[in-house]
């Protein structure tokens, strides 16, 4: 069994993979009954090394932490950077998962989290680069930073329509920002699949019923997973 680790800029995330099975798990809940069927630890981490440190401090030292990294080229998929090791390794690793879940499948990827990036990713398995924006929550928060009289609120709704109010139209505009960019990476290169992940990919589903989009919430673990057994 094997305990992966997603750190990001919001929150962490923690997933044991035990026979291609994962299961979600908070890791101050891992009993001390558990740790020692636990082999190994894989992290992924976009958060500053402060914040892998302390989670490392929570992990009894005997067992290997094994921190993953963007490569040149890996399970068939390769890097569009000059500089791989730049591009954010939840981007990469969601790319590696990718092309294993569909392979020989133009692909794109989109990753609604604190932020949203999008990816293209073809057939041969070759990046063809990708969009980095802000996600929801930080767009309202953008302008309510900057602007003394808009207030924000938790308001799903079920279509995009023109607001009659601020918290509503604040709300609304952020979404049809999300859903006006992953629209406009189709039209401009589109592919056979939308695959959809992150914490606002259930809530930006219901927005491209139109589109061929798949929902994949474990992508990134899955990514992570490819590395327990490379070969």
């Amino acid at each position: 069994m094997e305990l992966l680790l997603d750190i990001g800029n919001s929150r962490s995330k923690a997933r044991l993979h035990d026979a291609g099975l994962l299961t979600e798990i908070q890791l101050e809940n891992i009993s001390s009954e558990q740790w020692p069927l636990i082999n190994a630890v894989y992290c992924a981490s976009v958060a500053a090394d402060s914040r892998v440190l302390a989670i490392r401090d929570q992990i009894p030292p005997a067992i290997p932490f094994i921190h993953i990294r963007s490569e040149a080229q890996a399970f068939g998929v390769t890097n569009s950077y000059q500089q791989p090791h730049l591009l954010g390794v939840d981007r990469w690793l969601a790319l590696v998962a990718a092309a294993e879940l569909y392979p020989n499948t133009d692909l794109l990827i989109a990753d609604a989290g604190t932020a949203l990036t999008i990816d293209w990713l073809n057939a041969s398995g070759v990046h063809q680069g990708g969009w980095i924006l802000a996600g929801q929550k930080l767009q309202q928060e953008a302008v309510l930073s900057k602007t003394a009289k808009v207030f924000s609120a938790e308001l799903e709704t079920e279509q995009l329509c023109p607001a009659t109010d601020t918290a509503t139209a604040l709300y609304q505009g952020a979404i049809a920002a999300l859903v006006g960019a992953i629209r406009q990476a189709w039209a401009i290169k589109p592919t056979q699949l939308i695959i959809l992940t992150g914490g606002d990919a259930l809530l930006l589903q219901k927005y491209l019923t139109d589109l061929p989009v798949r929902l994949e919430p474990q992508l990134i673990f899955q990514g992570l997973a490819r590395y327990i057994q490379p070969n």
